[in-house]
């Protein structure tokens, strides 16, 4: 081909659709920026030259895929062999390419702001977690309000999109029809597989199937990078169709899988029984950092934290030298503490497991003539909380609705303007509904006051007013005074020395200070705490590992439970130090064990550490660490029993 054919074949090539994709990545890439920045926090312990550079070339797959996928109508309406002549059309093309991406780019702005909060990208599961909320265009209002830099940067890159967009050059209109439809239908075709190699990550990858969230991981060494390295259109995309994780088969045999792991409680052997009540505190964003007495080697021994309740509470009470938390979200909790559920992969409640029939505390101490109830402040169908209770078996439900129907405690003046009732009066009218009930009794609580947008009544503005460098600091002390001051008055009633008390937070805090806690063990480190005033009860600091599904075998085994159920956890008092365990699935499956903690991808190991000697993970064991087979095998026994029951909706143990 002579160079006149050439530089006449390069003139139709399709440069402005080129152009306009191109102008989409840079966007991405702004916002990519936009995010780093303003979670910088979390990356400037890991973050290097080359991980950066490495991290943003594993971007632009990520961005591909999802410029791709939501540009999918433009690209055809762009290639259409007839009507690009048409000014209506021409239109129509228009709004199909700057408004999809415009929503691309709120979502990805809007996400550098939430991912503080939840340490993960938004998936799809965001639509229903946030279905029931009465006072979501609030918080959105004040935090356009709070983050207006990222308001002015959106409309920047979208009036970007709509100014410099590029239409059809007026060189293709003037090719005669039949030459023009064939450019067009040539291009289209060219264009077809390239746009689903593009859409699948097959250009990328040998693997035939699909890029996934997981497929971060190729770029980063660090969980926390794959948050990088993503795009929120992407995680949204992957999980808007939920598909129930498949089942690993590590082990054929079930008896040998039977003997390695199972979730079958059976009632103690010694027949002692306690019928004691139970009351469980579920306090938001606790975290372990905050508690002073957990932290003594902190700030060179100056750390005093900012909960001076939970310490003088702990000083009484029953824990473990480790503990952790079972998800990163609220509503992961509920089912962690409550039935022994951990969130794997997904969030329990968000998952086509959450209409199994479960085992819970409720529902076995409700066998057991218990009277239950669950509260929580907010709205009363917020977050999903009211339906897992139902769920769960819990008897009684009471929320805001409750609260401000009771005359005695304020009413609505003690709303927080955000999210429900403040904590100190919430928790006054727990502890008085409480003496209400018949005993025994189980009864739980969910705080919300230690949350964004990170108020406290104007009658403390002064009182907590320098607490911490976080404004999250002046809240964990309002809460820890709430609870201060429920402790006093449930102290005065006649329950109160028969009641076996629970503390534990829903999930650790983003907004931490200290390095041990910004890594991947740190961000789940939690306090969990058994009080019982009547003294009968052990009390110290336990060596092991103790996490939230191990509170319901505990509470059952202590408590005497003579019923066989199932519990994904331990009961606590009846494991050795050295058989104690724990675990948590975000991207990767995390085993914590010993003095180790394992990383593991479904297949394989990708890191060990020993975190007792690394607090900041940053020296690899894998290959080295003695009981990293050990760990292996229990890993792979609990995921494969935990699936295989989830999956056939065998997670209970009828009565008769």
């Amino acid at each position: 081909m002579s160079t006149q054919n050439v530089k006449r074949a390069l003139k139709y090539v399709p440069w402005h659709v080129l152009t306009n994709l191109l102008l989409v990545y840079l966007c991405y890439m702004a916002c990519r920026l936009a995010f780093l920045l303003e979670n910088w926090s979390f990356y400037t312990d890991t973050l290097t030259w080359p991980s950066f550079w490495q991290m943003m070339r594993g971007g632009l797959y990520f961005d591909t895929s999802a410029i791709l996928y939501t540009n999918s109508l433009y690209l055809l309406l762009v290639f259409l062999p007839f009507g690009q002549e048409k000014h209506i059309l021409r239109k129509v093309t228009k709004w199909a390419y700057v408004l999809p991406n415009a929503v691309c780019i709120v979502a990805n702005l809007m996400d550098s702001v939430y991912f503080s909060f939840t340490q993960h990208r938004v998936t799809a599961n965001v639509f229903s977690e946030f279905s029931n909320e009465e006072n979501l265009g609030r918080i959105i209002g004040l935090e356009l309000v709070k983050h207006w830099y990222f308001l002015l940067l959106g409309i920047l890159l979208v009036y970007l999109l709509w100014r410099l967009y590029r239409g059809m050059p007026q060189r293709w209109n003037r090719l005669r029809p039949k030459h023009r439809i064939l450019l067009q239908t040539g291009t289209f075709l060219l264009c077809i597989p390239l746009v689903v190699c593009g859409m699948r990550g097959a250009w990328f990858y040998t693997s035939s199937r699909p890029i996934s969230m997981n497929d971060a991981f190729r770029f980063t060494q660090q969980p926390i990078g794959t948050y990088f390295v993503l795009n929120t259109p992407f995680a949204i995309l992957k999980t808007l169709k939920h598909k129930t994780p498949s089942i690993p088969r590590y082990y054929q045999d079930e008896a040998v899988l039977d003997s390695l792991y199972s979730p079958v409680h059976q009632p103690p052997s010694d027949g002692v029984t306690r019928r004691k009540n139970v009351v469980i505190l579920i306090v938001e964003s606790f975290a372990q950092e905050f508690i002073g007495s957990r932290n003594r080697d902190l700030d060179n021994g100056t750390y005093r934290g900012y909960t001076p309740f939970a310490d003088s509470l702990l000083q009484h009470s029953l824990t473990w030298k480790e503990t952790f938390c079972n998800g990163w979200t609220s509503i992961d909790a509920m089912p962690s503490v409550l039935a022994s559920i951990p969130k794997m992969k997904d969030s329990f409640v968000l998952s086509p497991f959450s209409v199994n029939r479960i085992n819970s505390l409720a529902s076995e101490l409700g066998n057991w003539g218990y009277t239950t109830a669950f509260f929580h402040g907010a709205e009363n169908q917020s977050m999903g909380f009211h339906a897992f209770a139902s769920s769960a078996g819990y008897q009684s439900y009471y929320g805001r609705d409750e609260f401000y129907a009771d005359p005695r405690f304020g009413g609505e003046s003690e709303f927080d303007g955000t999210w429900g009732v403040w904590d100190e009066p919430f928790l006054q009218f727990f502890c008085a509904k409480i003496g209400e009930m018949r005993e025994p009794f189980l009864t739980t609580v969910f705080t919300l006051s230690s949350h964004h947008p990170f108020a406290i009544p104007e009658k403390y503005k002064d009182t907590f007013k320098d607490e911490g460098i976080h404004q999250l600091h002046k809240c964990i002390r309002y809460t820890d005074y709430a609870l201060k001051r429920f402790f006093e008055t449930a102290s005065q009633q006649p329950w109160y020395a028969n009641t076996i008390f629970v503390l534990c937070a829903d999930h650790a805090s983003s907004k931490t200070t200290h390095a041990e806690y910004k890594t991947e063990l740190g961000h789940f480190r939690v306090p969990i705490l058994f009080f019982d005033p009547s003294g009968e009860m052990p009390t110290g600091c336990r060596e092991g590992i103790a996490q939230q599904i191990d509170i319901m075998p505990t509470l059952l085994g202590y408590l005497g439970y003579d019923r066989p159920y199932i519990a994904f956890g331990k009961d606590l008092l009846r494991t050795e130090e050295k058989e104690s365990w724990a675990i948590n699935w975000q991207q990767l499956i995390q085993w914590i064990q010993g003095d180790y903690t394992l990383f593991f991808d479904g297949e394989h190991t990708t890191a060990v550490y020993n975190y007792r000697n690394d607090p900041l993970l940053q020296t690899d064991l894998r290959g080295r660490c003695p009981i990293q087979s050990d760990m292996e095998t229990h890993l792979k026994a609990f995921v494969q029993s935990f699936m295989q029951r989830m999956k056939a909706n065998d997670v209970t143990i009828p009565q008769k």
